[in-house]
Formats: C-alpha cells, structure tokens, sequence
C-alpha cells in the first residue's frame, strides 16, 4: 500500500492512499493534485472519505465523488471497526473517537491516517469533551509498531517543536 500526500489551504493535508489500480481519498481538499495523481498512475478513486466531519477537512468531497464513481464513507457513521479492500490489500478504519465523535483512523501495516487525533509532535483538540475516550484512542494508536509512520491532517510540526 503507498500514500500520497497533498498539502492544500495554509496547513491541511489530504491524502491518496492506494494499491496497485484503486486508491481511497482522505480529507481530500487538494481534488486537482489527487485527481492528476491518480490518473497518470492509472488510480481508479474507489473511495472517498474523511478523518472527522469538520469543513476544513471535507472541502474536496462534493467534486471528488462528481468527477469520479467513488463510493462515499461517511465517518459519522463509523462507529466501530472496519476493512476496507484496495485490490487485494487491507486497509483498516478504526474508530478513534476524541477530537470528534466521529473521528477515524485509516491503517496498513506501515502507516496511519490519523486526522486530528494525532499529529508529528503533538496531539489535537478534544472537542468533544470526552477525555476519556481521546485517551483510549491515544493510548490504541501508539500500541501500534514505533516504525508506524503517522500521518496527520495538518502541518503543525514547527508549531509544535517551537512549545516543545
């Protein structure tokens, strides 16, 4: 499984995930660069969906699943956890409530997509007050191997080195 990163607004980052022929598009804002990507490698999108609901990580939705046949996963009803297949390759969601309710997780072997949950250097917002659960999703990312690459949905790292 490979993954392709797209910066887009002033800090987001979205994100292709994709096997050989299908790929899944998170947090998508940056439509141009992950369509472009996809074809000139021969990616059909076969899904298209998000970290959590918050509009500055859905913004690439509407014109993804216009200009594609994606199938949309919508993480507000993801309440447990779920397999997706790329080609014949797993890709795992896992719930990881805290920063939303409706926060997810996207796993391989090598690395997660992990939204606002966690980020390199830092952790995010637990907007929704449920401090308890934000630490169990915590707590279930990090008991994932230490060569796990994270993939967060912003670029805060200089931010967060300049408190560290």
């Amino acid at each position: 499984m490979f993954i392709r990163q797209v910066k887009y607004s002033k800090d987001n980052l979205g994100y292709l995930v994709y096997s050989a022929s299908e790929g899944i598009a998170i947090d998508a804002g940056g439509v141009e660069d992950i369509l472009g990507f996809a074809e000139k490698n021969h990616i059909r999108i076969k899904y298209v969906s998000n970290t959590h609901s918050h509009h500055d990580h859905t913004p690439g939705n509407p014109a993804l699943l216009k200009r594609t046949d994606a199938r949309f996963i919508d993480c507000r009803q993801i309440r447990s956890d779920q397999v997706l297949k790329l080609d014949q390759e797993v890709l795992e969601i896992i719930h990881t409530p805290g920063h939303t309710e409706d926060s997810v997780t996207f796993r391989t072997e090598e690395f997660m997509v992990t939204g606002d949950t966690l980020f390199n250097g830092t952790v995010g917002n637990c907007f929704t007050g449920d401090l308890n659960a934000f630490f169990s999703s915590l707590k279930r990312l990090i008991s994932f191997p230490g060569n796990t690459k994270i993939y967060g949905g912003h670029d805060y790292v200089i931010e967060s080195m300049e408190t560290a």
